[in-house]
């Protein structure tokens, strides 16, 4: 990407409840004259006893086909000539996205956040994380 850049963070299995994250995403990136990266992070759970028993092939699929989904949800969108690309990581959530906006140099990093839950007010959930640890603004969207 050769612009400025906005990271655009969804999550798959909600993607529908997402389209509210890359709808603001998209109005953000015109507005600034940014691009977009679309990311969708496969939580890697390194520390579970179960992880030991899932085969690398396995876990290397799920990358493929999460590109696949990724690039196919990017693809429904009306992107009104904003410049975008995709990425898949592995790993922590918040880590891996405040990781990656740094990297990238973005302007800003664009996440949902669901209704908070006390459970929520005591772990913290991505979007919290994000909005705290980011050297870039964060725009936390919620679902309308």
């Amino acid at each position: 990407m050769t612009k400025s850049c906005i990271l655009a963070a969804v999550d798959l299995v909600h993607k529908d409840s997402d389209t509210h994250v890359m709808e603001e995403a998209i109005l953000l990136a015109r507005t600034h004259g940014h691009d977009i990266e679309v990311v969708f992070v496969v939580p890697d759970q390194v520390y579970s006893y179960a992880q030991e028993y899932i085969p690398s092939d396995m876990r290397q699929q799920v990358e493929v086909d999460a590109a696949r989904d990724l690039a196919a949800y990017a693809d429904s969108f009306d992107w009104q000539g904003v410049g975008h690309s995709t990425k898949v990581l592995r790993g922590v959530v918040y880590e891996k996205l405040i990781e990656r906006a740094d990297v990238l140099k973005a302007k800003f990093v664009v996440v949902g956040a669901s209704k908070p839950s006390v459970k929520d007010l005591l772990i913290g959930p991505n979007a919290a994380r994000v909005s705290r640890n980011a050297s870039c603004s964060v725009l936390v969207v919620r679902p309308q």
